[in-house]
């Protein structure tokens, strides 16, 4: 097992193990939600530089004793370690949690004239009058749920921590476990269904899951040998695939999702989403308000500008045709011109966003570290400049 992997192990358990009465929002959300993405967002959140591609070199052997590393301490016999509580804290149906729509959520989706929200707890919600409201789903798991998708308005899926994978046939109401034959280390990240039978869930380490029959049974494979990270897969509307993920990784497949090749990436840091473009232009966004854009189905990027080295989780084509980058710290950005140029947009929330969607009134629900919010629509134009007196 890779010594990151290794890491990865042991963060997850202790996440678990901690109280929700201790840090209630932040630190048990960076746990939770960035965990996998540690080894890329290490190396470039703490400098100016990007991840690299190349694996670190294994370190020197010490003759020193292990208590005097940074951050260890030898364990106590008396007390258990943290991945012995990891069964008893997240095994079981979650919890009816009054507050859940102030926790941690992670994704959204329309099913139909419901929204569905899933995070942390393996807290699922659900809304019937587009985010005014919300309501707890019974879920069979705690395990932290990292995103959720339908392709009508019955039929669902969600996928999570501890190799979570749900479906759900009535809209949400009730939810049912699938399996895939995954340990519990394994943590899917994204998930996309074409119809009723066939979807992807992709996640930590390369992991790659395809499904014919509605999750029932789910094949397993390789796309890429160095076993980094997939944030997320697209589809765009001319059929190509599109995966993106950890150190630059950028994959395409142009025969249904059955082979890959890599795209050249336009730098080595992590990359979070893609977006689909309505002409066929491509946006991918990742660390350190990295943006590129491609117009030739991703055989070469272009650097998008923008002022303000924030993380850009998530990316959203609106009706309207502007495109929005939710950033953290309150910091957003609007391209009006199809991507060639990004402007940066305040709404006034300074609170970290896991994902966006646009309502059918045309304002956006976000979600994030304090649940679920909404924020008036993107302005249209941008205001004109007031005359100098």
């Amino acid at each position: 097992m890779p010594d990151r992997r290794r890491i990865f192990a042991l963060l997850n358990p202790i996440a678990y193990s901690l109280h929700p009465a201790m840090a209630p929002g932040r630190a048990l959300a960076v746990l939770l939600a960035l965990a996998p993405f540690a080894g890329s967002v290490a190396a470039e959140a703490t400098g100016s530089g990007t991840a690299s591609r190349s694996a670190a070199p294994a370190p020197a052997a010490s003759s020193a004793p292990r208590s005097s590393e940074r951050g260890y301490a030898e364990p106590s016999s008396l007390q258990p370690p943290a991945s012995s509580l990891l069964p008893s804290l997240t095994d079981g149906p979650a919890e009816i949690a009054p507050l859940a729509a102030e926790a941690l959520l992670l994704d959204l989706a329309a099913a139909g004239n419901r929204l569905v929200a899933v995070g942390e707890r393996g807290h699922i919600l659900l809304s019937d009058d587009q985010g005014g409201t919300w309501r707890q789903a019974p879920v069979p798991t705690r395990a932290t749920l990292t995103a959720v998708t339908f392709t009508d308005p019955r039929h669902g899926w969600a996928v999570g921590h501890l190799g979570t994978l749900l479906r759900t046939v009535d809209a949400g109401e009730t939810w049912q476990r699938l399996s895939a034959n995954l340990d519990r280390e394994s943590v899917l990240l994204d998930v996309l269904f074409l119809n009723a039978n066939e979807g992807f869930a992709v996640g930590a380490y390369g992991l790659f899951l395809r499904t014919r029959d509605g999750g029932a049974t789910w094949t397993r494979s390789d796309p890429q040998p160095d076993q980094y990270h997939f944030n997320q897969i697209v589809r765009t509307a001319d059929g190509a695939f599109f995966l993106c993920g950890e150190a630059g990784t950028l994959l395409r497949s142009l025969d249904g999702a059955l082979s890959w090749e890599p795209v050249p990436p336009p730098y080595d840091g992590s990359l979070f989403g893609l977006v689909a473009l309505a002409d066929g232009q491509l946006l991918v966004h990742g660390l350190r308000g990295h943006v590129f854009r491609s117009t030739n189905g991703g055989a070469g990027w272009l650097p998008v500008a923008t002022s303000v080295p924030t993380l850009l989780m998530h990316g959203l084509r609106l009706r309207n045709g502007l495109v929005v980058l939710a950033g953290q710290s309150g910091n957003f950005f609007l391209s009006r011109d199809r991507g060639q140029s990004l402007e940066l947009w305040r709404p006034g929330s300074a609170d970290g966003v896991s994902a966006l969607l646009e309502t059918t009134d045309g304002s956006l629900l976000l979600v994030g570290e304090k649940g679920v919010r909404r924020i008036a629509a993107p302005p249209l134009f941008t205001a004109p400049a007031a005359a100098a007196p």
